[in-house]
């Protein structure tokens, strides 16, 4: 797909014993600069999109669409948030 066509989603705050997550969408942009805004926003560059926790570890999933924050111990985490790289299919 060409330009404009690709967002970040945010899951934040995901937790094997609560609902509640957040999730929050980005702007519309290309494949490079989705993936782009993904990593910086993981690195903390994004503090409005996405804020990671301190005592957190990042993790890449995959070449460049999906990272996951682990928040707490990586054997039993207190909490996981998941960014991903979406192909916008259909806009309204």
């Amino acid at each position: 797909m060409g330009d404009g066509r690709h967002v970040v989603v945010a899951e934040i705050g995901l937790t094997k014993n609560r609902y509640g997550a957040e999730i929050r969408t980005s702007e519309p942009m290309s494949l490079e600069e989705a993936r782009e805004f993904a990593l910086n926003a993981v690195r903390g560059d994004h503090p409005d999109f996405y804020r990671r926790p301190q005592n957190a570890v990042a993790l890449r999933v995959g070449a460049a669409d999906q990272y996951l924050v682990v928040e707490g111990h990586r054997l039993s985490p207190d909490s996981l948030s998941r960014l991903t790289v979406a192909d916008v299919l259909d806009a309204v």
